[in-house]
Protein backbone atom coordinates (compact mmCIF):
# COMPACT_ATOMS: atom_id res chain seq x y z
CA UNK A 1 0.00 0.00 0.00
CA UNK A 2 0.83 3.46 -0.69
CA UNK A 3 0.51 6.94 0.67
CA UNK A 4 -1.90 7.16 -2.90
CA UNK A 5 -4.42 4.40 -1.19
CA UNK A 6 -6.79 6.35 0.81
CA UNK A 7 -7.29 3.65 3.30
CA UNK A 8 -3.25 3.77 3.62
CA UNK A 9 -3.73 7.71 3.65
CA UNK A 10 -6.19 7.88 6.46
CA UNK A 11 -4.08 5.33 8.88
CA UNK A 12 -0.97 7.70 8.07
CA UNK A 13 -2.48 11.14 9.13
CA UNK A 14 -5.92 10.12 11.19
CA UNK A 15 -5.21 12.19 14.69
CA UNK A 16 -1.68 13.34 13.54
CA UNK A 17 -1.42 17.21 13.93
CA UNK A 18 2.57 16.82 13.16
CA UNK A 19 2.26 14.68 10.02
CA UNK A 20 -0.94 16.84 8.87
CA UNK A 21 1.07 19.78 9.74
CA UNK A 22 4.11 18.74 6.91
CA UNK A 23 1.53 17.83 4.12
CA UNK A 24 -0.12 20.97 4.59
CA UNK A 25 3.16 23.19 4.44
CA UNK A 26 4.78 21.47 1.47
CA UNK A 27 1.45 21.47 -0.46
CA UNK A 28 0.64 25.47 0.23
CA UNK A 29 4.56 25.66 0.25
CA UNK A 30 4.26 27.70 3.06
CA UNK A 31 6.79 26.87 6.04
CA UNK A 32 5.14 29.10 9.30
CA UNK A 33 1.40 27.66 8.68
CA UNK A 34 0.62 25.41 12.32
CA UNK A 35 -1.71 23.32 12.47
CA UNK A 36 -4.25 22.68 15.43
CA UNK A 37 -6.15 19.79 14.55
CA UNK A 38 -6.56 16.86 12.10
CA UNK A 39 -8.67 14.39 11.46
CA UNK A 40 -9.48 11.47 8.69
CA UNK A 41 -12.40 9.83 7.39
CA UNK A 42 -14.45 12.77 8.73
CA UNK A 43 -18.75 11.94 8.18
CA UNK A 44 -20.71 15.06 7.34
CA UNK A 45 -24.15 14.28 7.82
CA UNK A 46 -27.05 15.55 5.45
CA UNK A 47 -30.16 14.63 7.12
CA UNK A 48 -32.20 15.60 3.82
CA UNK A 49 -29.10 14.36 1.11
CA UNK A 50 -26.57 12.84 0.47
CA UNK A 51 -23.73 12.82 2.97
CA UNK A 52 -20.29 12.55 2.66
CA UNK A 53 -17.06 11.05 4.05
CA UNK A 54 -13.45 13.48 4.22
CA UNK A 55 -9.94 12.06 3.98
CA UNK A 56 -8.44 14.45 5.95
CA UNK A 57 -9.62 17.89 7.47
CA UNK A 58 -7.61 20.34 9.57
CA UNK A 59 -7.89 23.22 11.04
CA UNK A 60 -4.63 25.95 12.21
CA UNK A 61 -4.16 28.36 14.58
CA UNK A 62 -6.10 31.01 12.55
CA UNK A 63 -9.37 28.55 12.04
CA UNK A 64 -8.79 28.15 8.40
CA UNK A 65 -9.82 25.05 7.22
CA UNK A 66 -8.46 21.89 5.04
CA UNK A 67 -10.08 19.38 3.60
CA UNK A 68 -7.57 17.19 1.47
CA UNK A 69 -8.80 13.82 -0.58
CA UNK A 70 -6.68 11.65 -2.22
CA UNK A 71 -8.40 11.13 -5.42
CA UNK A 72 -6.52 8.24 -7.90
CA UNK A 73 -9.67 8.19 -10.77
CA UNK A 74 -10.20 11.50 -12.50
CA UNK A 75 -14.01 10.94 -12.75
CA UNK A 76 -14.28 11.27 -8.76
CA UNK A 77 -12.31 14.93 -8.99
CA UNK A 78 -14.99 16.81 -11.00
CA UNK A 79 -16.33 20.40 -10.19
CA UNK A 80 -19.53 19.37 -8.79
CA UNK A 81 -17.94 16.98 -6.15
CA UNK A 82 -15.86 20.09 -4.97
CA UNK A 83 -18.93 22.12 -4.99
CA UNK A 84 -20.64 19.68 -2.64
CA UNK A 85 -17.69 19.07 -0.22
CA UNK A 86 -17.49 22.31 0.41
CA UNK A 87 -21.57 23.29 1.05
CA UNK A 88 -21.06 20.37 3.47
CA UNK A 89 -17.92 21.88 5.30
CA UNK A 90 -19.98 25.58 5.12
CA UNK A 91 -22.89 24.15 6.82
CA UNK A 92 -21.30 22.02 9.69
CA UNK A 93 -18.91 25.20 10.21
CA UNK A 94 -22.11 27.90 10.28
CA UNK A 95 -23.84 27.59 13.58
CA UNK A 96 -27.52 28.52 13.58
CA UNK A 97 -27.95 32.58 13.99
CA UNK A 98 -24.20 32.84 12.53
CA UNK A 99 -23.08 35.21 10.56
CA UNK A 100 -21.46 34.65 6.72
CA UNK A 101 -18.92 36.33 7.54
CA UNK A 102 -18.09 34.07 10.25
CA UNK A 103 -17.32 31.59 7.92
CA UNK A 104 -13.69 30.22 7.96
CA UNK A 105 -10.97 30.69 5.33
CA UNK A 106 -11.24 26.92 3.30
CA UNK A 107 -8.64 25.08 1.35
CA UNK A 108 -10.40 21.98 -0.79
CA UNK A 109 -7.55 20.03 -1.99
CA UNK A 110 -7.80 17.24 -4.17
CA UNK A 111 -3.88 14.90 -4.68
CA UNK A 112 -4.79 13.20 -7.80
CA UNK A 113 -2.67 10.26 -8.75
CA UNK A 114 -2.97 11.40 -12.14
CA UNK A 115 -2.68 14.48 -14.41
CA UNK A 116 -6.34 14.51 -15.66
CA UNK A 117 -5.64 18.26 -17.09
CA UNK A 118 -2.99 16.80 -18.80
CA UNK A 119 -0.93 20.05 -18.73
CA UNK A 120 2.00 19.02 -16.86
CA UNK A 121 1.56 21.73 -14.04
CA UNK A 122 2.70 20.76 -10.07
CA UNK A 123 -0.46 22.48 -8.98
CA UNK A 124 -3.54 23.49 -10.70
CA UNK A 125 -5.55 26.78 -8.47
CA UNK A 126 -8.76 27.27 -9.61
CA UNK A 127 -9.70 31.13 -9.69
CA UNK A 128 -12.92 32.81 -9.11
CA UNK A 129 -13.08 36.20 -11.73
CA UNK A 130 -16.08 38.71 -12.13
CA UNK A 131 -17.06 39.53 -15.84
CA UNK A 132 -16.05 43.19 -15.01
CA UNK A 133 -12.34 44.84 -15.15
CA UNK A 134 -10.43 46.91 -13.52
CA UNK A 135 -8.46 50.10 -15.01
CA UNK A 136 -5.82 47.83 -16.05
CA UNK A 137 -7.94 45.07 -17.97
CA UNK A 138 -8.02 42.61 -15.48
CA UNK A 139 -10.79 40.64 -14.50
CA UNK A 140 -12.05 41.15 -10.84
CA UNK A 141 -11.75 38.40 -8.32
CA UNK A 142 -14.69 37.00 -6.95
CA UNK A 143 -13.16 36.18 -3.59
CA UNK A 144 -15.30 33.72 -1.28
CA UNK A 145 -12.51 32.46 0.34
CA UNK A 146 -12.67 29.24 -0.98
CA UNK A 147 -9.42 27.94 -2.02
CA UNK A 148 -9.56 24.86 -4.55
CA UNK A 149 -6.28 22.85 -5.62
CA UNK A 150 -5.65 20.00 -7.36
CA UNK A 151 -2.16 18.58 -7.16
CA UNK A 152 -0.79 16.71 -9.84
CA UNK A 153 0.93 13.35 -8.84
CA UNK A 154 2.59 12.54 -11.88
CA UNK A 155 4.58 15.47 -11.43
CA UNK A 156 8.43 14.38 -10.33
CA UNK A 157 10.15 17.75 -10.08
CA UNK A 158 12.94 18.57 -8.34
CA UNK A 159 11.31 20.29 -5.46
CA UNK A 160 9.44 19.70 -1.85
CA UNK A 161 6.11 18.86 -4.09
CA UNK A 162 7.62 16.47 -6.33
CA UNK A 163 9.63 14.72 -3.51
CA UNK A 164 6.46 14.29 -1.77
CA UNK A 165 4.45 13.16 -5.08
CA UNK A 166 7.29 10.47 -5.49
CA UNK A 167 6.76 9.04 -2.03
CA UNK A 168 3.37 8.94 -2.50
CA UNK A 169 3.59 6.91 -5.45
CA UNK A 170 5.82 4.21 -3.48
CA UNK A 171 5.66 1.52 -1.31
CA UNK A 172 8.71 0.94 -0.16
CA UNK A 173 9.96 3.21 2.68
CA UNK A 174 13.21 3.06 2.09
CA UNK A 175 12.57 4.81 -1.58
CA UNK A 176 11.75 7.90 0.24
CA UNK A 177 12.78 10.96 0.21
CA UNK A 178 11.12 12.34 3.92
CA UNK A 179 11.91 10.21 6.90
CA UNK A 180 8.26 11.49 8.23
CA UNK A 181 6.72 9.52 5.55
CA UNK A 182 9.33 6.63 5.41
CA UNK A 183 8.91 6.77 9.21
CA UNK A 184 4.64 6.31 9.09
CA UNK A 185 5.14 3.78 6.53
CA UNK A 186 7.42 1.63 8.47
CA UNK A 187 5.26 1.89 11.41
CA UNK A 188 2.06 1.04 9.64
CA UNK A 189 3.24 -2.13 8.15
CA UNK A 190 5.88 -3.16 10.36
CA UNK A 191 4.80 -2.31 14.16
CA UNK A 192 2.62 -4.32 15.59
CA UNK A 193 0.21 -1.35 16.62
CA UNK A 194 0.72 0.43 13.87
CA UNK A 195 -0.45 -2.95 11.68
CA UNK A 196 -3.13 -2.91 14.14
CA UNK A 197 -4.15 0.67 13.37
CA UNK A 198 -3.64 0.40 9.58
CA UNK A 199 -5.64 -3.39 9.30
CA UNK A 200 -9.09 -1.55 11.32
CA UNK A 201 -9.38 1.31 9.04
CA UNK A 202 -8.74 -1.10 5.90
CA UNK A 203 -11.71 -3.18 7.25
CA UNK A 204 -13.24 -0.63 7.69
CA UNK A 205 -13.30 1.04 4.26
CA UNK A 206 -14.31 -3.29 3.35
CA UNK A 207 -17.19 -2.77 5.02
CA UNK A 208 -18.33 0.46 3.48
CA UNK A 209 -17.48 -0.27 -0.29
CA UNK A 210 -19.12 -3.75 0.25
CA UNK A 211 -22.25 -2.26 1.66
CA UNK A 212 -22.03 0.12 -1.35
CA UNK A 213 -21.62 -2.44 -4.24
CA UNK A 214 -24.56 -4.22 -2.64
CA UNK A 215 -26.86 -1.56 -2.52
CA UNK A 216 -25.25 -0.36 -6.29
CA UNK A 217 -26.23 -4.32 -7.41
CA UNK A 218 -29.96 -4.12 -5.61
CA UNK A 219 -30.61 -0.75 -7.14
CA UNK A 220 -29.04 -2.11 -10.86
CA UNK A 221 -30.96 -5.25 -10.22
CA UNK A 222 -34.51 -3.54 -9.59
CA UNK A 223 -34.05 -1.06 -12.89
CA UNK A 224 -33.62 -4.16 -14.58
CA UNK A 225 -36.47 -5.77 -13.90
CA UNK A 226 -38.80 -2.73 -14.13
CA UNK A 227 -37.29 -2.40 -17.90
CA UNK A 228 -38.21 -6.27 -18.43
CA UNK A 229 -41.72 -5.75 -17.08
CA UNK A 230 -42.03 -2.52 -19.25
CA UNK A 231 -41.12 -4.47 -22.42
CA UNK A 232 -43.76 -7.21 -21.47
CA UNK A 233 -46.61 -4.24 -20.85
CA UNK A 234 -45.47 -2.50 -24.36
CA UNK A 235 -46.22 -5.69 -26.21
CA UNK A 236 -49.55 -6.09 -24.44
CA UNK A 237 -50.14 -2.61 -26.22
CA UNK A 238 -51.01 -1.01 -22.60
CA UNK A 239 -50.42 3.16 -22.95
CA UNK A 240 -46.53 4.39 -21.93
CA UNK A 241 -47.83 6.57 -19.63
CA UNK A 242 -49.92 3.72 -17.60
CA UNK A 243 -46.56 1.75 -17.84
CA UNK A 244 -44.28 4.44 -16.29
CA UNK A 245 -45.98 4.95 -13.21
CA UNK A 246 -46.43 1.07 -12.77
CA UNK A 247 -43.09 0.15 -12.82
CA UNK A 248 -41.80 3.45 -11.68
CA UNK A 249 -39.65 4.36 -14.91
CA UNK A 250 -39.32 7.94 -16.43
CA UNK A 251 -41.63 8.01 -19.53
CA UNK A 252 -38.94 8.76 -21.75
CA UNK A 253 -37.35 5.39 -21.09
CA UNK A 254 -40.33 3.71 -21.84
CA UNK A 255 -40.78 5.39 -25.03
CA UNK A 256 -37.33 4.69 -25.96
CA UNK A 257 -38.25 0.92 -25.22
CA UNK A 258 -41.46 0.88 -27.67
CA UNK A 259 -39.18 2.06 -30.45
CA UNK A 260 -36.96 -0.56 -30.02
CA UNK A 261 -39.73 -3.40 -30.15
Amino acid sequence: MRFFDDEFMSAAFSDDIKMTQFLIRILLNRNDLTVTKSMSQVQKTNLFGKSVKLDVVAEDIFKTEYNIEIQRVGAGAGARRIRYHQAMLDNHTLKKGGSYKDLPNLYIIFILEHDIFEKGAPVYRVKKLLDITDSEGNNLPFDDDCNIMYINGEYKGDDALGKLMHDFSTSNADEMFYDELADKMRFLKQDEEGVRMASKIVEEYGDIRAAEALKQGIQQGEQQKAIEDAIEFLKEKIAPEIIAKCVKLPIEKVLELQKKL
